[in-house]
């Protein structure tokens, strides 16, 4: 019985304490819930985004790129870090940074790092000039198949090409039963900033 009685005291005591880090906070009335950043030690923050920075060039950065405070977090260990790219004048735009440091701001070498343009070194390739009604109209000349379904237009990070690109799906054959979906067709990337072709495949869901 007093077993039970600490173990409960313990209990409670904990869910009281919440977030006891001091750069995050529980978001409050969202389930799940979420760490959110918060109080960050400015040259902490500053030594991100200097190395996005570095690579995006300073005049990007500073107009399009800003920390996505609630998808970020510090698990005590690491930080997770989150930058929105927005691009007011081209509403299309919507990329998505994301990098690990260890509690000094220093890049995990482990971890990949995804969704920073390299500006600096090709400044074209973030003019993002394509825009979703012109990637159609590519996807027609570089010979996607129409298919049965309207088309799936994304604006994504390829990883492979690590650039963003239009990712345009075309489903060739469906069907729903016991087994769940079952269907085929054709994925297009195409450079979102100067529309040209890196990628015709086909997808299969078996």
């Amino acid at each position: 019985m007093r077993f039970s009685l600490i173990l409960t005291v313990t209990l409670l005591s904990l869910l009281w304490q919440g977030c006891s880090c001091p750069v995050c906070e529980i978001t409050d009335n969202r389930y799940p819930k979420t760490f959110k950043l918060t109080g960050v030690p400015e040259p902490l923050k500053l030594k991100v985004d200097s190395y996005i920075a570095g690579k995006t060039g300073e005049t990007f950065f500073t107009n399009y790129i800003k920390l996505n405070e609630t998808a970020s977090y510090f698990d005590s260990v690491k930080y997770f870090w989150v930058y929105d790219i927005i691009i007011p004048e081209k509403e299309f735009v919507k990329g998505k940074i994301e990098l690990f440091t260890d509690a000094k701001g220093n890049i995990d070498p482990l971890m990949e790092v995804s969704g920073i343009p390299d500006c600096e070194a090709n400044p074209a390739g973030c003019s993002f000039d394509i825009t979703p009604q012109k990637a159609f109209v590519l996807a027609t000349k570089e010979g996607l198949k129409p298919g049965i379904n309207e088309w799936k237009l994304k604006f994504i990070w390829s990883h492979k090409f690590n650039r963003y690109v239009w990712q345009i799906i075309s489903t060739l054959e469906e069907s729903q039963g016991s087994q769940g979906f079952r269907g085929s067709g054709q994925e297009l990337l195409l450079d979102a900033s100067t529309g040209t072709k890196l990628e015709l495949s086909e997808w299969k869901v078996r």
